[in-house]
């Protein structure tokens, strides 16, 4: 049957890719692998897979499978400053390719090998590659959330429109793509404070959770409100969440570049990626470090969706909520509550209902007093009648 291909093309592959992030991600690596195909081997992608395919399929080796993937670790590794290509909606600002973190090489890899595999119907054996492709291991580097006081010089930085967004983000530490989707539906006004749902289709996990808002964002989040129709975007700026998403980060970017003329500190980068600390997802990380701080770790993860702690929290809705109002001085940096914990709450209302009963007590015992003085002068009053009577008689 050989009108029936047993092999797709690389553009094939490509456009079976339904999810649209997923799709751009995969895009942006096949990109890389046929810049480094031309340049080492003056070929294109699609043609080194077919001659690899052909090479298989005549010699039944594998081989050149992996020396080309160890190839394209080399080149992966280091600068590559004579390769210059063009970003941006209008294509005018220039780059050129730079040396990949470690674990970058290893996801580049990882999609190369898949797409090989599902195009020419190929297995690559796990271990021989291991083995044949060795990368280096790369620097960790812990992410750094926001201090309070680098939070507020950020919010102080940004319009107004930006410095609600970014709060919100703060109180619920909600990812990027999921601030970009929240939609006015999503919203309930109708508790002690204001809930997000953060819809299943939103979130990274696939599961659904629930977020509050801070009293100190409260008013500017309901003016918000009442300028949006039911089930417009709140934040998004486009309803392509990658193109939104995008417009997030460059937005963010901008605003790291100008407070780093004035604090040195955000425009640190890590040594060991070259990526810089202060990014969108360091708003995340302060949110739950400061849950973990206000109650436990455990509560910091869950609050902001970790899939490892969310199910202990959503259950009991009201234990939730709770726990929230326990963490909420910790989110908000303009504004202080008074935290009460729940047991100190309740030693306190049983001080305060001892105290009434022993006045209500108190209250009934002065209360039978009068009762008795009363009665006592009734019965001196009916005395005083019976002797003058008997005067009167006389």
């Amino acid at each position: 049957m050989s009108y029936i291909e047993n092999k797709i093309t690389i553009e094939e592959y490509l456009n079976s890719v339904q999810d649209k992030g997923k799709k751009n991600h995969i895009g942006s690596i096949l990109n890389q692998f046929n810049i480094f195909c031309k340049q080492k081997y003056n070929k294109s992608s699609q043609q080194i897979m077919d001659d690899l395919y052909n090479e298989v399929k005549e010699t039944g080796v594998k081989d050149k499978i992996y020396i080309m993937f160890n190839h394209f670790k080399d080149w992966l590794l280091i600068d590559h400053p004579e390769i210059t290509y063009v970003i941006g909606v209008k294509k005018n600002i220039e780059r050129t390719i730079e040396a990949k973190h470690p674990n970058s090489i290893r996801t580049y890899i990882k999609v190369i090998r898949g797409i090989i595999e599902e195009i020419g119907n190929l297995e690559i054996n796990n271990r021989i590659l291991l083995k044949r492709v060795k990368i280096p291991k790369g620097e960790k580097d812990e992410p750094e959330p926001f201090t309070k006081e680098q939070m507020r010089l950020l919010l102080d930085r940004c319009s107004s429109k930006t410095r609600l967004k970014y709060m919100v983000m703060k109180d619920t530490g909600c990812r990027t793509s999921e601030l970009v989707q929240m939609r006015k539906s999503d919203v309930d006004t109708s508790k002690v404070r204001i809930s997000i749902k953060i819809q299943a289709r939103y979130e990274k996990t696939r599961r659904a959770s629930t977020r509050f808002i801070t009293k100190e964002t409260e008013p500017m989040f309901r003016r918000l409100l009442k300028h949006k129709k039911e089930n417009e975007l709140l934040f998004g700026s486009n309803e392509d969440k990658y193109i939104a998403k995008t417009s997030e980060k460059v937005l963010f970017s901008h605003y790291r570049k100008e407070l780093s003329k004035d604090y040195p500190e955000f425009e640190k980068i890590y040594q060991g990626n070259g990526r810089h600390v202060k990014t969108l997802h360091s708003i995340r990380s302060f949110t739950t470090t400061q849950c973990a701080r206000a109650i436990d770790e455990s509560w910091g993860h869950g609050y902001t969706g970790h899939k490892k702690y969310l199910d202990q929290y959503i259950r009991d809705k009201e234990d939730y909520l709770e726990r929230f109002l326990r963490s909420e001085s910790h989110l908000m940096v303009y504004e202080t509550i008074e935290v009460i914990d729940s047991d100190e709450r309740v030693a306190k209302l049983e001080f305060e209902q001892k105290q009434t009963k022993e006045n209500m007590i108190t209250l009934l015992q002065v209360m039978d007093q009068i009762k008795d003085i009363k009665k006592d002068n009734e019965n001196k009053n009916k005395q005083i009648k019976e002797l003058q009577m008997i005067l009167k008689s006389k």
